[in-house]
């Protein structure tokens, strides 16, 4: 008897542990789960956060086109391809010159973006436009291009 009293007690503290972890997945798989998951929460003093799955987060288009001397805008839009909600990526601007080298590289973390949400619903697009001072010092004429990379810090 105190084999499966101990096997039992080992089996749900696995499973309360297991559902500590991958509390985000199951939130995001399963919302009807969301008020357990929370609840256990509540016992680990953890917090369920957006699920990240960066390999769903889209950069559909995207510009970078000069405003006025030393100011730029990027106009990108993000689309999430997942069948869930997934977190707002940050994204990293990076400035090349004609070589190819990168000239300015910025990072905007998803506070940055504007936008209204800090997730991503399933399915959707969202624009994003920003405003860059970038001080050239006299050398606009090196820029001659941009990447930009969306990740999860």
């Amino acid at each position: 008897m105190a084999w499966l009293v101990s096997a039992i007690v080992l089996c749900l503290t696995l499973s309360v542990q297991l559902l500590a972890h991958e509390r985000d997945r199951i939130a995001a798989a399963a919302p009807g789960f969301q008020p357990v998951v929370e609840a256990v929460c509540v016992l680990m003093q953890c917090s369920v956060a957006p699920w990240r799955q960066i390999e769903s987060v889209l950069i559909d288009s995207s510009s970078f086109s000069k405003l006025r001397p030393d100011v730029y805008r990027l106009s990108l839009t993000l689309k999430n391809t997942a069948g869930n909600d997934v977190a707002l990526p940050a994204l990293e601007l990076s400035v090349t010159d004609t070589q190819d080298q990168v000239f300015i590289r910025r990072v905007f973390v998803a506070d940055d973006l504007g936008l209204p949400s800090t997730v991503l619903a399933a399915g959707s697009e969202s624009p994003v436009s920003l405003a860059l001072n970038i001080t050239t010092n006299g050398n606009a004429e090196r820029i001659a291009g941009y990447r930009v990379l969306a990740f999860y810090p």
